[in-house]
């Protein structure tokens, strides 16, 4: 059945790319002006919004002959109706966004993509401001080329209470395993929860383990899983998944992991009964209000620690990180009008205004900072963040399974009750094997 199911998604998805394959080279109006069409996430009522539609007012004035068309939605599940309505009825907009890895080669393929290596060339003093890391990103396997222009970045990192540190005894905050399993054990001796972490909110387990897995397997093995040159049940996958499980054998979340959500957990840490916390730029907010902690001086944020023997992987990081994608069907005016505006929306300006009007952080190294106008914890996520060379997001953003989101954290959460890393590996492996 499963078998049937795939081949008639197959030959949906397949109609749905011959549809765009027809779709127009040229969006000129019958006046003359061409038309651009918009479709993200930026959508509301939110200061980078602003920014957002400003820069879009500024390139109409410059060029009136064009017509912009922003259809972007704020809601998540409208933004993937509106992505798919227009995909069946091949009219793919100028600028859009997909999100992951995992399906782009069919979009390559059917030419619904632009490569975006020649226009970073060809304007070194905007393509070279990005960072390695995550331009790497969207250079899938298996195809040449860049099919994205990052547009949001943020390190996903551990978040930590240096006052709490210091009365447990830890003088700075441990760069890699050993010295973390060494602090680990110094907060137990002091009552702290050292890791906030409730497995009961499912994607904090699977956070932790994307963390572990690119230190230890970097974030090209993410992409080989989901290729399937690596198995889930290969050894050095195993091993990543035996970390998690040591981690919760030591007690390091506390002896009721299992049972807490993510809101208590992350309570706890703001009370300073939690030593860390793994979680994204989002919580800077709560970190810095007076009014959620006490500890707003205290709260620091670092890398996830490496190991030793995996140096080569000290700085492959885990980021949140989206795109603006270019319809590559454009040609002409169209095209040259639709790249400078990508230009303006991601340029060295534009990310300064972004950061420091909104603490949004789109990836690039060449900006300056007015650092009175932003939080210092979010300076660190900057500066730390661009020092990575290797970036994903979850480790399923790169499997082509949709299930795979849910399999992953599930098998993971179930190492916090009673499940061996390896029986954890085999069961996400047949989730692959049952779908071929």
């Amino acid at each position: 059945m499963k078998t049937k199911i795939a081949l008639i998604l197959m030959v949906i998805f397949s109609m749905i790319l011959a549809a765009c394959s027809g779709a127009s080279e040229s969006s000129s109006k019958e006046d003359g002006k061409v038309e651009i069409r918009l479709l993200t996430r930026m959508a509301g009522t939110t200061k980078q919004v602003e920014i957002y539609k400003d820069i879009i007012e500024e390139f109409k004035k410059k060029n009136p002959d064009v017509v912009i068309v922003d259809e972007s939605q704020g809601d998540e599940s409208a933004f993937n109706n509106k992505l798919k309505t227009d995909l069946a009825s091949g009219t793919l907009p100028n600028i859009f966004r997909i999100q992951g890895v995992a399906n782009l080669g069919e979009y390559i393929e059917s030419g619904l993509l632009m490569d975006m290596d020649p226009i970073l060339k060809e304007d070194p003093s905007w393509g070279e401001g990005f960072t390695e890391g995550a331009l790497k990103y969207y250079q899938v396997q298996g195809y040449e080329g860049t099919y994205g222009i990052p547009m949001e970045s943020g390190l996903i990192g551990v978040y930590y209470n240096e006052e709490v540190f210091k009365k447990a005894g830890i003088d700075k905050f441990p760069e890699t395993w050993k010295e973390l399993l060494t602090a680990i054990e110094k907060l137990k001796d002091i009552d702290v929860t050292p890791i906030a972490l409730g497995a009961k909110s499912t994607y904090m387990a699977g956070h932790l383990h994307d963390q572990i897995f690119y230190k230890w397997a970097g974030t090209e093995a993410a992409k080989k899983l989901g290729s399937r040159e690596l198995k889930w049940t290969d050894k050095e996958v195993v091993e990543t998944l035996q970390f998690v499980k040591d981690l919760n054998d030591m007690e390091a979340f506390g002896k009721d992991a299992a049972g807490l959500n993510d809101e208590i957990v992350l309570t706890n840490f703001l009370e300073g009964k939690a030593g860390m916390i793994i979680t994204g730029p989002w919580n800077i907010g709560n970190f810095t209000d007076s009014d959620k902690t006490k500890f707003t001086e205290s709260i620091k944020v670092a890398k996830f620690p490496y190991f030793e023997e995996k140096t080569e992987f000290k700085n492959e990081d885990m980021q949140v990180l989206s795109p603006y994608m270019v319809n590559g069907k454009l040609k002409g005016k169209e095209k040259e009008y639709t790249i400078e505006l990508l230009k303006m929306l991601t340029s060295s300006e534009a990310a300064k205004r972004f950061a420091e009007e909104s603490q949004f952080l789109i990836p690039r190294s060449d900006i300056e900072i007015d650092e009175s106008k932003v939080s210092k914890i979010f300076l660190k996520n900057i500066e730390l963040g661009s020092t990575s060379t290797g970036i994903a997001v979850d480790v399923f953003d790169f499997d082509p399974l949709p299930s795979m989101q849910d399999r992953t954290r599930n098998s993971i959460v179930s190492m916090f009750i009673n499940a061996t890393p390896k029986q954890a590996a085999e069961e996400i492996q047949k989730e692959i094997d049952d779908s071929k």
